[in-house]
């Protein structure tokens, strides 16, 4: 016996790991036609159904997302989910106590990443095909803003389009072709420094900002080997992200970046804005809100109250601002209507703490793509950029035409890169067919010296 043991048992294992391997490597596999099939169907969010909460990708996910609740190989996860229906909840809560619409889009934001997030995990399994929605996606918004747009693009300038619609998409689907082809990274490195100097000749200084932080990220993972702590590299950034405003600053004084950048850069800085909130009014209306009312919030932004829109005011020009400040056109749209530009201060200010639990696991979710998308191989730069990208959105932007796609497709991202998916089960599953190997090894060579004597 154990002779047979010793003898067979490996021959069936490799026979095994081989059959196991070569069908995970078939699964793994994107064909022509399932690629543009993912593309298609991340394609159809192009269609605007209710503003940027529901659209043609919204119907797709409602024909397919109960498959999620269905049981199979692929990876999941209730946590997002579970954060999801506690935001919506307390976005209707917060309608209901005081008075405002329950059909406003922000009460249906976290819904509808729910909602995508599980459409997203049942159409696609990996980092590839759900890179391959995204680029649908990307594709879609280009053609809503392209086609329909907003207040912000009406106008038709190439400047506007580039800065309030495409630019993020264009860079998704620059980063998605180079990975599809397996370029190096110089060649990456080399496309993404050319958008952001688009970026800048364009006006558009915080995407410029991310395209050269995610250079800096590919470098610093290739230096060394990627032997350097997360520490350093926390570090390096922060740095760099100082270095770079004031090279910025500089360059645009000097009107090396053109005469609209100069503009906006001397108005920025000429002392009556804080440089920390130059680029950033808000912080001082988000926050006197939730000061006002943490636990459920207002409802939505234009129901924040008179008294404490001009507390705000108030808060504003003690921390800096001159009282000639343009409070009304910096802090209200052209429709008279509130921004507070912060997804994350925008939550908690309309619906209350509840509400900010999501958008603060989704910064967490961003964190796993910056630092430990090297496992995503070809993928890992548009996984850096897609964190970096959605960092800001989170702290200093609005929702947006389709952002809450992008966020769940970032979710699924996160979950397809944890611990627990593919990385850690193959390393489990090599672990255990070593041991039963080395346990053969020892079975054999206690028989032979056993013989021996």
């Amino acid at each position: 016996m154990p002779k047979y043991v010793a003898r067979v048992v490996p021959v069936r294992l490799r026979h095994t790991s081989r059959t196991v391997q070569a069908a995970e490597r078939d699964r793994k596999i994107l064909r022509l036609p399932e690629r543009v099939w993912l593309f298609m169907l991340g394609g159809t969010s192009a269609l605007p159904l209710m503003n940027f909460t529901v659209t043609g990708f919204s119907v797709v996910c409602v024909a397919i997302g109960l498959a999620y609740m269905l049981p199979g190989p692929r990876r999941r996860t209730a946590l997002p989910l579970v954060l999801a229906a506690v935001g919506t909840a307390a976005y209707l809560t917060s309608a209901w106590v005081n008075g405002t619409s329950y059909l406003s889009p922000d009460v249906f934001a976290f819904a509808s990443f729910a909602l995508y997030f599980c459409g997203i995990t049942v159409l696609a399994h990996d980092i590839e095909r759900i890179a391959t929605v995204l680029l649908g996606i990307a594709f879609g918004s280009v053609f809503f803003y392209a086609m329909i747009g907003t207040f912000l693009t009406s106008a038709g300038s190439v400047v506007d389009l580039w800065k309030y619609g495409v630019a993020p998409s264009a860079t998704i689907a620059v980063l998605y072709v180079l990975a599809v082809r397996r370029v190096h990274t110089p060649a990456v490195v080399a496309a993404l420094m050319a958008l952001g100097a688009l970026s800048l000749v364009l006006n558009f200084r915080s995407h410029a900002v991310i395209c050269c932080a995610v250079v800096l990220l590919l470098l610093l993972s290739k230096y060394r080997r990627g032997a350097l702590s997360l520490g350093t590299r926390v570090v390096t950034l922060g740095v760099f992200a100082v270095a770079f405003t004031w090279m910025l600053e500089y360059s645009a004084r000097a009107g090396l970046l053109g005469g609209s950048l100069r503009e906006k850069v001397l108005m920025q800085s000429d002392g009556s804005i804080p440089m920390l909130l130059a680029g950033r009014t808000e912080p001082p209306l988000s926050l006197t809100a939730i000061a006002q009312q943490p636990l459920l919030g207002w409802g939505e932004a234009d129901n924040i109250s008179h008294d404490a829109y001009v507390q705000a005011q108030h808060v504003a020009m003690a921390l800096g601002f001159d009282r000639s400040f343009p409070f009304e056109y910096a802090w209200k749209l052209s429709d008279g209507s509130i921004s507070l530009h912060s997804i994350l201060l925008g939550s908690w200010a309309e619906a209350g703490v509840l509400a900010v639990l999501l958008p603060l696991w989704l910064l967490w979710a961003c964190y796993r793509l910056i630092f430990v998308a090297d496992s995503a191989g070809a993928w890992t730069p548009l996984m850096m950029y897609l964190g970096m990208q959605a960092i800001w959105d989170i702290l200093y932007s609005p929702w947006s035409y389709n952002l809450p796609a992008v966020f769940a497709c970032l979710a699924c991202c996160c979950v397809a890169l944890s611990s627990d998916g593919r990385h850690h089960d193959d390393a489990a599953d090599t672990h255990l067919l070593m041991r039963l190997l080395r346990d053969n090894r020892t079975s054999r060579r206690r028989h032979t010296s056993e013989g021996k004597r």
